[in-house]
């Protein structure tokens, strides 16, 4: 019998942020809340995929699943090892690296506090 698995590289990108999810909040509430945070136009909003990652490995969720029962309660190993992860676009320009730089490097984000 032979097995196919499709490896999947995820690669993040922009600013973190956390959300409350309460119990029993579908991921379409969840949606809603998120695009007017992230003022998010709808045509590009619509494109968005939406998965629970456990362990580096997405689980792709539908509006009618509740987030919170895809998330366990315990003590996080690391700060990457459970989170929803939205997939979009990256529309970051990006820049040309200079022969002796790191081509693997990465732009931290600027905050500015007045």
């Amino acid at each position: 019998m032979n097995h196919c698995f499709f490896l999947q590289q995820v690669q993040n990108f922009g600013d973190p942020f956390f959300l409350v999810i309460h119990e029993g909040e579908t991921l379409e509430e969840i949606k809603t809340r998120i695009q007017k945070k992230l003022r998010v136009p709808d045509e590009d909003f619509a494109k968005w995929k939406f998965a629970s990652f456990s362990m580096g490995r997405p689980d792709y969720l539908q509006d009618t699943d509740v987030v919170y029962d895809r998330f366990q309660r315990k003590d996080v190993y690391g700060a990457w090892e459970q989170y929803l992860g939205l997939e979009h676009v990256d529309n970051t320009p990006k820049r040309a690296y200079a022969a002796n730089q790191n081509r693997h490097a990465y732009e931290k984000p600027m905050k500015i506090y007045n």
